[in-house]
Order: C-alpha cells, then sequence, then structure tokens
C-alpha cells in the first residue's frame, strides 16, 4: 500500500517539473482574424489549430525524448524532448547542467530536421542550442525507427570537444 502514494507523488512531481518546460500556448491569436474553420469548428478543433500556430502540432511524425548522463562530481547531463513535423521543422525543450557548473540551464526553441543514411535510417537535427554548455549548438541523429535506444554520452548528440566521447550513459526514446 506503501508504493501508491509514493507512485502519486512521484508523478505529481513530475507534472509540476515538466510543466516548466512547455511552452505557452495562446487560445486566441493576438491581432490575427478568425479562418472560417476556427469559428465553425468545434473547440477541440479549435485548440489544435491554436497550438498548430503556436508551435505545437498534433500531427508530429517523432517526439524524442533524450537523457544523456555522466555521474560524479565533475559529471552533468542534458534531457531533451523533440517534436518533429512533417515539414522538417520541430521544436524542443529540456535543460542541461554541469554538475561542477552553475546548476542546470534551460533549453528551449526550434529545430530542423532531415532524414540520411542509406534509406533513410536516420534523422538528423539541427539547431538545438545547449544554454548551459555556453550556447553549444548541437547536432543530435537519431534512428528513424521507432523505438527505445541505449549508448554512451555522444552517442546521439555532438557535445564541445571538453567532454570526452564513450563515457557516460545515453538513453533515447523515439516515438510517433
Amino acid at each position: 500500500m506503501t508504493q501508491i502514494p509514493s507512485l502519486i507523488f512521484v508523478i505529481g512531481a513530475t507534472a509540476i517539473t515538466l510543466s516548466s518546460c512547455q511552452k505557452n500556448v495562446q487560445t486566441v491569436p493576438e491581432s490575427a482574424p478568425q479562418s472560417a474553420l476556427q469559428t465553425a469548428a468545434p473547440q477541440s478543433v479549435q485548440a489544435i489549430v491554436s497550438a498548430e500556430k503556436n508551435g505545437y502540432t498534433a500531427h508530429s511524425i517523432y517526439q524524442v525524448e533524450l537523457s544523456a548522463n555522466i555521474s560524479g562530481r565533475e559529471g552533468g547531463g542534458l534531457w531533451l524532448w523533440i517534436g518533429l513535423h512533417p515539414d522538417g521543422t520541430g521544436d524542443y525543450s529540456g535543460a542541461d547542467c554541469g554538475h561542477g557548473g552553475a546548476g542546470a540551464a534551460s533549453d528551449k526553441g526550434d529545430a530542423t530536421w532531415h532524414y540520411t543514411g542509406l534509406n533513410d535510417a536516420s534523422i538528423e537535427i539541427d539547431g538545438v542550442v545547449l544554454v548551459g554548455l555556453g550556447g553549444f549548438v548541437s547536432t543530435i541523429t537519431v534512428p528513424s525507427t521507432y523505438g527505445h535506444y541505449t549508448g554512451t554520452i555522444g552517442s546521439f548528440i555532438t557535445l564541445p570537444g571538453f567532454i570526452p566521447p564513450g563515457i557516460g550513459f545515453s538513453q533515447l526514446q523515439v516515438a510517433p
């Protein structure tokens, strides 16, 4: 019985923490006329149209979640969620930090992506800025097949040269 309250606490704490990583979505675009679709559509459709105009779309074809960590006193990590849209654009939200530095820094913005490799086996995501690493602009390369993947710190993301490759661990989820 003690596991259920613990689980509720973890879910509640996660929801509070993650809500700060989301974009502010306006329900009505400022100074933009409503389209005929917005005027005649039910509220659920209006919410989707509004969300699409503000950077999120219900029609993302990929959602990429990446965690890369180096343990220890001088370690650090990054945690990113990236939504990829059919038109080659995307947006991301997350954080990165170094244990020896000033703490976690918020990472949010827009990115672009394209298929790469033999038979489009990979996705390359460009323009993700890691604020806590001095504004380093990274490239993320992930499989184009939905699934869960593991690796070391540099398996899926380019990092500044002072971070040695092949250490730490990464967890990656590529989802619809």
